[in-house]
């Protein structure tokens, strides 16, 4: 699920309040909505594009939290352009990826540099109703355990397409056979002209995931190495080991390295269930001591793509989403560890 415009504006918001004229800054972000700078004396700030984030949502009161009182240079990071991400990573001798690397290792939302150099890394994650952990599409390991997304087992090679053929031998209308990459045009023949044999590699693929899926539960209750791993993976990325890292909870700031050095600690239980549905396998990842139990994350399987006029045949994808929507979910579970510290 992703976050709503309003809610995304409060990133802007965030960093508008690092500044003694906040009102300035939200005004400049309002006259450039395409993307700007702006520098107050004190401070600098860049912005992509954030058309959709400032409409009448800007001038919300509720977002007074300022991460550091020497900010020199803010950066909202979303639509700010790949070579320009690695420019900044240069010009702040950030780490290769820090804010540029692929999809699923940025988890930042905004940057903000200190006058010392010291990065801040900020994620934003909404108070209220659901917010998205991420999801897993390739294969990725987490310590001993692993999830494998995409069309793994599928030689698209040894399918037998012919080299030559026309979107008319697809479910596929011209204008999408055209904007197809060369493999979902392959897979788009193989579905169609192939439908009983793509329909039982889809099957044997889910179970051979749900499989995959139950064995890395089991795992993440008996390796606490592992289990860390895929928490500041999840949450942080490719930075899940730097203690810049900071989760953004309504008016709560919360540095992550601190959390998972209390996930690490053995007087906490890992323990997991099936929550699958009618048509679709999960599993909950829960932690609890004596006192309390929180449900980290539902991992949800879906196979995405298999419908013969769908362009994009993406595979297995894992969606690591909240769970409940209120109450104990891994929101809570990151105040309360930030309350103990």
């Amino acid at each position: 699920m992703e976050r709503s415009s309003s809610a995304r504006a409060s990133e802007l918001l965030f960093l508008a309040r690092h500044s003694d004229q906040p009102g300035l800054v939200i005004g400049e972000f309002e006259r450039f909505p395409a993307g700007g700078v702006y520098d107050d004396g004190r401070m600098r700030f860049e912005w992509g594009n954030i058309k959709t984030l400032v409409e009448g949502k800007l001038h919300s009161s509720a977002q007074t939290t300022r991460i550091t009182e020497r900010a020199k240079s803010l950066y909202h990071l979303d639509r700010l352009g790949i070579k320009r991400r690695l420019e900044v990573e240069k010009l702040h001798s950030l780490p290769s990826g820090a804010i540029s690397g692929g999809l699923g290792s940025v988890k930042a939302d905004v940057l903000v540099i200190d006058q010392d150099g010291k990065p801040y890394y900020v994620s934003f994650k909404e108070k209220e109703g659901f917010a998205k952990l991420g999801q897993v599409s390739a294969k990725t390991q987490y310590g001993l355990g692993t999830l494998q997304g995409g069309l793994s087992d599928l030689d698209i090679e040894s399918l037998g397409v012919p080299g030559k053929f026309d979107y008319s031998q697809t479910a596929l209308t011209a204008n999408e056979f055209s904007k197809a990459t060369k493999r979902d045009r392959i897979l788009a023949f193989y579905k169609k002209q192939h439908a009983a044999e793509w329909d039982h590699f889809v099957r044997r693929r889910n179970e051979k995931a749900a499989s995959e899926l139950r064995e890395f539960a089991e795992i993440m209750c008996k390796d606490r190495g592992s289990f860390v791993e895929f928490v500041g993976t999840t949450l942080a990325g490719s930075l899940r080991n730097s203690r810049d890292f900071y989760v953004v909870i309504g008016d709560q700031v919360i540095c992550l390295s601190p959390i998972l050095s209390h996930l690490s600690s053995f007087r906490w239980r890992v323990t997991t269930c099936d929550s699958s549905t009618q048509n679709k396998h999960a599993v909950l990842l829960s932690i609890g001591d004596n006192d309390n139990t929180y449900t980290l994350t539902r991992i949800e399987q879906s196979f995405e793509g298999k419908e013969a006029d769908v362009i994009q045949t993406k595979g297995i994808i894992y969606h690591c989403q909240q769970h409940p929507r209120d109450g104990a979910n891994y929101k809570k579970l990151l105040l309360d560890l930030r309350n103990q510290a």
